[in-house]
């Protein structure tokens, strides 16, 4: 029986010691099953729910290794398969879980895209518990120290009694379970398949960009830009990509405007990045440009989802 280590926060569960990190995982890929039970076309959830979870298992694992420096190069391939040690990537759960998705949809001959859209929803299930998860991972999905007199804990701030660090994770958290909301409205109006899919790809990278830059663990991350960020931002771009070249006969114009917001969104928002903490500029005036800035590719391609949707 494996051995836990000392150091990480635990619960117990009638009677059995457990990670609590890893208690919310586990509670959240349960909700997440529910969901996709509930959600997906009948007979689906047993074969699409046991493909994403192997596969999210495997590529969040296999992307966290792949991708992080902190030992100074990429962990060696025997510290692949130590899947106690180490981390994993949220966004290599979720291509994990829509690879799982597509193939189970290839196998069982169903729409690909319609078994996307269902997993959209319910991965934002297993999202909100998992970065619940967080506050129990020490210095985990907070910001940087905030400037002025931050010294007492609250909901959105956690302090040592010297300085205090917004709690980055439950902001996550809050978005996530407003975007379940949204993305199940959208699904049960019966929307072409794959539209559900390229609004959560739309909303979650935005958000997540935002979200990404305010962390400050250094978890995945490459000089001042985290990996995870740049995967955000590219989920947002293909989005809006598939959405402008879809729409580029019907709607040309605004499709034109969509695909070159992305490039913009990108270089203004590196720019950005790289001002934080080494400017006088406010964080407050950097972060209200970079949501506005963000915002655009965003909003384009929900104008050319909306507009291809009525068509």
């Amino acid at each position: 029986m494996w051995e836990l280590w000392e150091e990480a926060e635990k619960i117990s569960v009638l009677g059995v010691e457990t990670y609590a990190f890893g208690l919310l995982c586990a509670l959240g890929a349960l909700c997440a099953l529910i969901a996709l039970y509930k959600l997906a076309p009948k007979g689906m959830a047993p074969l699409t729910g046991a493909l994403c979870l192997i596969l999210g298992f495997v590529c969040s694992r296999g992307l966290y290794c792949l991708l992080d420096r902190s030992l100074g190069e990429m962990i060696p391939l025997r510290g692949w398969l130590m899947a106690t040690g180490g981390g994993y990537s949220m966004f290599g759960a979720l291509i994990g879980a829509g690879l799982g998705a597509c193939l189970a949809g290839k196998i069982t001959k169903q729409p690909a895209l319609r078994m996307l859209d269902v997993l959209a929803v319910c991965a934002l299930l297993f999202i909100f518990f998992e970065r619940i998860g967080e506050q129990f991972v020490p210095d985990f999905g907070v910001s940087r120290t905030l400037n002025g007199e931050w010294t007492e804990s609250s909901f959105l701030i956690v302090s040592d009694g010297y300085s205090g660090c917004i709690r980055t994770y439950r902001l996550e958290a809050i978005a996530a379970l407003i975007l379940f909301g949204v993305l199940l409205y959208d699904l049960r109006k019966n929307r072409r398949s794959g539209d559900t899919a390229l609004l959560f790809s739309l909303l979650f990278g935005a958000t997540q960009v935002i979200f990404e830059s305010l962390r400050y663990d250094r978890h995945i991350s490459v000089s001042f830009v985290g990996l995870q960020h740049v995967l955000a931002m590219a989920l947002l771009g293909v989005g809006v990509i598939l959405l402008a070249v879809r729409r580029m006969k019907e709607q040309k114009p605004l499709a034109i405007l969509a695909l070159c917001s992305v490039p913009l969104a990108v270089g203004v928002g590196v720019g950005l990045e790289f001002m934080i903490d080494r400017t006088t500029v406010s964080n407050l005036v950097i972060y209200a440009v970079m949501i506005l800035v963000v915002a655009a590719p965003a909003v384009l391609g929900i104008l050319l989802r909306r507009e291809r949707a009525h068509g």
